[in-house]
């Protein structure tokens, strides 16, 4: 899976999207967070 990782400065929160398809993304604490949860949802 390919993925792009943004970090919002205002929440502080990271968000994994699907390169694919960015209507498939999660946020996290973590990237890891992040990356695991978009990871669980494909």
């Amino acid at each position: 899976m390919k993925y792009r990782i943004l970090l919002n400065l205002k929440d502080q929160l990271f968000t994994a999207v699907d390169k694919n398809d960015s209507n498939v993304f999660e946020n996290g604490r973590t990237i890891q967070e992040a990356v695991d949860k978009l990871k669980h949802r494909v």
